[in-house]
């Protein structure tokens, strides 16, 4: 393979002496990928065709039918839930946000986006508030029983950082009265043009809506009542931590190192992991120079995607699949670590790790649709993928309407 990037990366990594060479490193690398993005064609030769009905056959099981029969009854039943949980909690109009006390819902020990999102934003709600309570409802999330709070007199701001399908459970942990004279914001992030009607029941729960992008506030106000307003997270820089992931993962430390980072528990079709192995593959082949790792998160029913994820690497050494849990710590230092970031997704409503990685100075190749294309082009180091609009498929049926269109690129199966 013709080579892309001269050998003058310092076999001792020096965060100092090298920052230049490696910013040099990865920004090569993202232009030969989007080179590569731009000029692959569609794949439907036989053997993709056969690929996509192999897979088929394995998604479209006899459990994956039953619950996908299943669903719209398990959506009506989750959302009669949500409103028999909430109706006693509506807000009070007369009311106005104040830099009074205030408290906080959020998963905060959530290592993944939502929980790092909601993290950044607490940072800024302490410079606005005299006094901030913060509540983590992760534990909960994860199957604890919930036990009500005590809350002090006088509350006069409620921040849910957190999606309404979890109200049903915070406002569980709250009586009517200890939220009855404060304002109240819901922090809100959807990922398609299509408002999930699912969430309308909260509407009177909350006084405005802060959206962290354009994308998503264009959704809401199609939509709501209530204020929607443009709020981005509060996003700062991570920090360098001392811990060394390329030493732990066995990382040579001459290779570039490019890095995709992404939870497919709910829709893996959104992520499309699938594409971001085939662009590293038309782009490097086989090049044990450039290695690729994808952190990946999955859940029962989207475990399979780790069959093909596999399957489409083969006996490549240059590309990895790491499933293993890590902290916020750890998450950091793998995004220090690389050389660049990739996010091929198909659609974002924010795009935090990406955001994250253009902070550090990472170059970014990213699907120029949804929330990224507002902040991206405001970085040098982003590199603009290109696509086309597709109609909605998802064999998971994660999203109820299905009316939308959302992003492609050529190397997507």
């Amino acid at each position: 393979m013709e080579a892309l990037i001269t050998d003058t990366r310092l076999k001792q990594r020096d965060d100092t002496s090298s920052r230049i060479v490696e910013d040099s490193i990865g920004r090569r690398a993202a232009e030969r990928l989007v080179a590569v993005l731009k000029t692959s064609p569609p794949r439907k030769n036989r053997l993709a065709l056969f690929q996509k009905f192999r897979w088929a056959t394995r998604r479209w099981s006899l459990k994956q039918i039953f619950y996908r029969m299943r669903l719209p009854v398990r959506r009506r039943r989750w959302l009669q839930d949500r409103i028999v949980a909430t109706q006693r909690h509506f807000k009070n109009p007369n009311l106005v946000r104040t830099k009074g006390p205030a408290i906080a819902f959020g998963e905060f020990s959530g290592n993944h986006g939502l929980g790092r999102a909601a993290a950044y934003d607490v940072a800024r709600l302490h410079e606005q508030h005299r006094s901030l309570t913060l509540v983590d409802i992760g534990d909960y999330l994860r199957g604890a029983p919930p036990k009500a709070l005590r809350l002090e007199q006088g509350l006069e701001n409620v921040y849910f950082l957190c999606q309404p399908d979890t109200y049903a459970l915070v406002f569980s942990l709250i009586s009517p009265q200890d939220i009855a004279n404060a304002w109240r914001v819901g922090r809100w992030v959807w990922e398609t043009p299509i408002f999930p009607e699912d969430w309308r029941f909260a509407e009177p729960l909350v006084h405005e809506v802060w959206a962290p992008s354009e994308f998503c506030a264009q959704t809401f106000r199609q939509a709501l009542q209530v204020p929607v307003h443009v709020v981005p997270h509060a996003v700062s820089a991570p920090c360098e931590n001392g811990i060394d992931m390329r030493r732990r993962l066995g990382i040579d430390t001459a290779a570039c190192l490019g890095l995709a980072i992404m939870d497919i528990r709910s829709c893996p079709e959104r992520k499309n992991p699938w594409a971001h192995v085939r662009a590293w593959q038309a782009a490097f082949g086989t090049d044990a120079r450039y290695q690729f790792w994808i952190k990946i998160r999955v859940g029962k029913r989207t475990r399979l995607v780790l069959d093909e994820l596999r399957e489409l690497i083969g006996d490549a050494q240059n590309i990895h699949v790491l499933t293993e849990d890590l902290s916020n710590d750890e998450i950091v230092a793998l995004q220090r670590a690389a050389d660049l970031f990739i996010s091929l997704h198909r659609s974002e409503g924010f795009g935090l790790s990406i955001y994250e990685a253009l902070l550090l100075g990472k170059p970014v190749v990213a699907t120029h649709w949804s929330a990224n294309a507002e902040y991206g082009p405001t970085f040098s180091s982003y590199f603009p993928a290109p696509y086309q609009m597709k109609r909605y498929q998802d064999w998971t049926n994660h999203y109820a309407d299905q009316t939308f269109q959302w992003a492609a690129g050529s190397v997507d199966l």
